[in-house]
């Protein structure tokens, strides 16, 4: 195990101190051979022993000067040159606490400074070069987004790659929002999925499509869907574009309308023939109403029969939903042991809960969860959970004073089990990563038994990883770490269960940057060397092993 800096150096006045007591030991040892008198043997005993107290104390006070004054700050340097070489951070450095290092403070300030300029003029320049680039991609997501079937790309792994609003409003549910790298049958029933996509590979052409149809899971809705293997797919064999259309109601009405012929023959056959009962044209008046009834009822539930020159009014339009998508993903892999993965083949749910005080265990309760996902390495900003808490319980008005959250807020809110269980369902496969991570997770443990669910994501705390990156001596609060990195958060947001869960996720991507720039890049090393801080914060990954 490699030492820090500060070990090495109080292990460099160790050796010093037990050198000279080594050195006194040995002047005793040859004093006594030499001198007869044993009054003046303790004497001189009682001078060393004298001396190595003096001895041991002035070199205990150089070494915490030498500490303070050296070992730290340049601790303090290295660390704070990591985030501006690995985390952009482009705030400049405090030469003040590196005083005493000559010009080392100075010359790494410099230098830094330098690269945050180049770095910039470079960051210019590529964005002068892609803004044409980047407004297309615009355009074309916004054309994309809201196209008339749901259109989905995964992995032959059926992982989601990309989908577009239309699939986020047809697969969602309020506890399962669509979510990249998540798998497909989270949303859909995977019988007749798997057949088409087995009937793709066999068949072995990019020009192959096949048409099925499909169910959503605990759903009575029937979809439409027509699959082809991707032409590009980044090296992913076996990946898939796939569009879905809702039948359900055109289903539903092509049964009604078959029902309504069903008894026009009926009737029709039982009028005509002889000895009838009913009046043929009486017959015939009574189906058309019945039929005009069915085809106003049609129209009104598709609200899609325009006639040309028609316009849709405004109040009709959906709100247009954004493209989410990350094609990295179609060549990642998916390590069978978490703790061997690289930290970027993990996916994150970076989350902060606010609450009616700090006490779980004396009846305090969560008012507020949030969270956002990162996959890849990258925060995916149409990917959120936010979500007001009935804690059964009043908000003291100490607490709504810091997050804001009042007791008319969460009157119709769903209670905490319903809240638990939906967010367990949104982190269910990732990291769950926090800033003071016990905190949060207790609420989430003590209700484990009465949703039938337990957390067993590994988790990540914050806390620790800034006292690996910057030093336990560190201030660690989430408002030192923003600061720190360079982190920019509106002050409206600031307590808020979003806003921190946000905060936390941008300093968690810096943090996550700055380790692998010390050679700590899979899940493994992190957690060992977070562990070494286990004095900060209580470990939650005891069953995680390394």
């Amino acid at each position: 195990m490699k030492l820090s800096l500060r070990i090495r150096i109080l292990l460099f006045f160790a050796a010093i101190a037990l050198g000279v007591i080594a050195m006194i030991a040995v002047g005793l040892w040859l004093a006594r051979a030499l001198i007869v008198d044993a009054a003046a043997f303790d004497a001189f005993i009682q001078g060393a022993i004298l001396a190595v107290v003096g001895v041991c104390l002035l070199v205990g006070v150089i070494a915490y000067l030498f500490d303070a004054h050296v070992a730290r700050p340049i601790e303090a340097i290295a660390s704070a040159m990591r985030a501006r070489v690995h985390a952009d951070v482009a705030k400049a450095m405090d030469a003040e606490q590196a005083r005493y290092l000559g010009d080392l403070a100075a010359a790494a300030c410099a230098t830094t400074a330098q690269l945050v300029e180049g770095r910039g003029a470079l960051a210019e320049s590529i964005a002068r070069e892609t803004t044409r680039l980047s407004a297309d991609k615009s355009r074309l997501e916004h054309l994309l987004a809201d196209v008339p079937p749901a259109v989905l790309l995964c992995t032959g792994r059926h992982r989601l790659v990309f989908y577009n609003g239309v699939a986020q409003r047809l697969l969602a549910d309020p506890g399962q929002p669509v979510c990249l790298d998540r798998s497909l049958f989270d949303y859909l029933d995977d019988g007749a999925v798997r057949s088409a996509h087995r009937q793709l590979l066999e068949a072995g052409s990019p020009e192959a499509v096949v048409e099925f149809v499909c169910s959503p899971l605990m759903s009575t809705r029937r979809f439409s869907g027509r699959m082809r293997l991707a032409a590009d797919n980044g090296g992913a064999e076996g990946a898939y574009v796939m569009t879905l259309r809702d039948m359900t109601a055109e289903l539903t009405a092509f049964a009604r309308r078959d029902a309504l012929l069903e008894e026009v023959f009926a009737r029709t056959r039982a009028a005509a023939l002889p000895g009838g009962l009913e009046d043929v044209n009486s017959v015939l008046d009574e189906l058309e109403a019945k039929y005009e009834k069915l085809h106003a009822d049609d129209d009104t539930a598709f609200a899609t029969r325009l006639k040309p020159g028609d316009i849709v009014p405004a109040g009709r339009q959906e709100p247009l939903h954004s493209v989410v998508y990350d094609f990295d993903l179609l060549a990642r892999s998916h390590p069978d042991r978490i703790t061997r993965a690289h930290l970027d083949e993990l996916a994150y749910v970076v989350f902060d809960t606010e609450t009616t005080g700090l006490l779980p265990d004396q009846g305090d309760e969560v008012v507020q969860i949030a969270a956002v996902r990162i996959v890849a390495g990258k925060r995916v900003r149409g990917e959120a959970f936010d979500l007001l808490v009935n804690p059964g319980r009043p908000i003291p008005p100490g607490s709504t004073a810091i997050h804001g959250v009042t007791d008319d807020m969460v009157a119709g809110a769903p209670r905490i089990l319903e809240a638990v269980e939906r967010f367990h369902r949104f982190a269910e496969g990732a990291v769950l990563v926090a800033h003071n991570a016990p905190f949060d997770m207790e609420f989430l443990y003590r209700r484990e038994k009465q949703i039938g669910k337990s957390f067993v994501n590994p988790v990540l705390d914050t806390v620790s990883l800034s006292a690996v990156v910057f030093g336990p001596w560190e201030e660690h609060s989430l408002d030192a770490l923003t600061g720190r990195l360079g982190v920019d958060l509106p002050e409206d947001l600031r307590h808020t269960a979003l806003g921190d869960a946000v905060a936390t996720a941008e300093v968690f991507l810096k943090l996550k940057t700055i380790l692998a720039g010390k050679g700590l890049e899979r899940f493994e090393d992190v957690l060992t060397e977070v562990r070494r801080h286990g004095r900060l914060v209580k470990d939650l990954n005891a069953k995680v092993a390394v």
